[in-house]
């Protein structure tokens, strides 16, 4: 009774093999409920893209900020000219300070706009003693989204700062 059972049920599983090959496409529901899927985890992903480029571009102005109030500083406590180079073309920045320079690559996703308004080839801008930079100006950064983040030095006082706007009399 047992190998009866056996070959029957084998006999079943033959059949159902047998039919499920000759139905290989997918149901309109299956194809409906994946496409739901990918339109769900899209939903949930792109906000984040967005939202890792802002960081990116907030970060990498930040730190181009606090790097021109660094030398700026240091200017003043050593009595030394330091100054910020940039190099637009490879998307990083130079800072040199008395006994040390140090390079600064943008993050991946964020970029120069254009060209900066400070003098130089490559555009830099230098502090005196007194802190005072050798003139104002604006770098632009961009990121992978479209995004812009203005670092504006002011020319007499050297006060930097950020900004989601050009800077007036632009």
């Amino acid at each position: 009774m047992r190998a009866r059972d056996f070959r029957r049920s084998v006999m079943f599983f033959k059949q159902v093999n047998e039919n499920s090959r000759q139905n290989r496409g997918f149901t309109v529901i299956e194809l409906l409920t994946v496409l739901a899927i990918m339109a769900i985890m899209a939903a949930v992903v792109l906000p984040r893209v967005t939202v890792l480029s802002r960081w990116k571009l907030e970060s990498a102005a930040k730190g181009l900020a606090s790097d021109l109030r660094l030398v700026r500083q240091e200017a003043i406590t050593t009595g030394q000219v330091s100054r910020v180079v940039f190099y637009v073309f490879t998307n990083r920045y130079q800072v040199r300070l008395p006994g040390e320079d140090r390079w600064v690559n943008l993050p991946e996703g964020v970029s120069y706009e254009g060209s900066t308004t400070f003098s130089g080839n490559p555009p830099n801008v230098h502090f005196n003693k007194q802190g005072h930079p050798s003139g104002g100006g604006t770098v632009i950064f961009k990121s992978d989204q479209g995004e812009k983040r203005y670092i504006i030095v002011t020319p007499v006082t050297g006060r930097v700062r950020i900004s989601k706007v050009p800077p007036e009399h632009w």
